[in-house]
């Protein structure tokens, strides 16, 4: 049996047992691939999209496919938004949640680009928020996770040891796609023509990936983040870019997460 056949006797199993779904699609090659293979079974579930308000040229893809398709797309504030530090690595980690299910949405944070809109970061910090999304009948989540995804900062698996998670009380989440690599999902995108979005992803010398340049990149939001630093040999004094003033360092004020896997995450 291959991985494709695989994948979809998964979606049979899941769709059956528990009919009244939505599909996690954030426009990247993993998510495309499970939303190509569910609505070509005939699935044709609401889609949940965790779009960040900064920087929408970033969202043409996503625009130009849900319209095109005709997709049913469901987006609200998170509920809190928290941050991360690994070296020069940022992330900020916003939490939603869909009746009692609580999911979690990491975006990367570059550095600012000569000649391109940034972000400050506690107008990240202090975006809109709001409470649960409210789902009749909702019984389970399909996400396009696999075992070879990692988060730049956590590391992890995302969670993909399993090809079902069920917590009692909650929203089942159904993975399957968790034994495919990177280069089995490019295989589907070639053998089926699925969509892609051609800003973010190149093939160079034969080979599928990200383009190094993050402008396009949904992922990542440019945004500075000198302020923040919580290094121990961070200044305690930066220069910003927004006020054009020196300020001290206020790592120590602003919400971070706690850095470890999640118990799912480890053996």
């Amino acid at each position: 049996m291959t991985k494709e056949d695989h994948s979809k006797e998964l979606i049979a199993k899941g769709f059956k047992a528990n009919p009244s779904g939505v599909i996690a699609w954030s426009g990247g090659k993993d998510s495309m691939v499970l939303l190509h293979m569910m609505r070509g079974m005939g699935i044709d579930l609401p889609l949940i999209f965790f779009r960040e308000q900064w920087q929408p040229w970033k969202y043409k893809f996503h625009d130009d496919l849900i319209h095109d398709w005709g997709l049913k797309v469901l987006t609200w504030h998170p509920s809190k938004s928290t941050f991360q530090q690994e070296g020069d690595e940022f992330e900020v980690q916003n939490y939603y949640q869909i009746n009692s299910t609580l999911m979690t949405c990491p975006t990367g944070i570059v550095e600012m680009e000569e000649n391109l809109p940034w972000v400050c970061i506690h107008d990240i910090a202090t975006r809109p928020k709001q409470g649960p999304l409210f789902i009749d009948k909702l019984d389970c989540v399909w996400i396009g996770h696999k075992g070879c995804d990692s988060d730049p900062i956590l590391g992890g698996d995302a969670g993909t040891r399993i090809e079902a998670r069920l917590v009692p009380g909650q929203a089942m989440m159904y993975y399957p796609l968790r034994d495919w690599t990177h280069d089995d999902v490019w295989e589907y995108i070639e053998k089926y023509d699925v969509p892609y979005d051609v800003s973010r992803y190149e093939k160079v010398d034969g080979k599928w990936g990200e383009k190094q340049d993050k402008a396009h990149n949904v992922d990542y939001v440019h945004a500075c983040t000198r302020c923040i630093d919580r290094r121990p040999d961070a200044p305690k004094f930066v220069d910003c870019p927004k006020l054009k003033m020196k300020i001290e360092n206020v790592s120590g004020m602003i919400p971070w997460d706690e850095q470890k896997k999640l118990s799912y995450m480890e053996d």
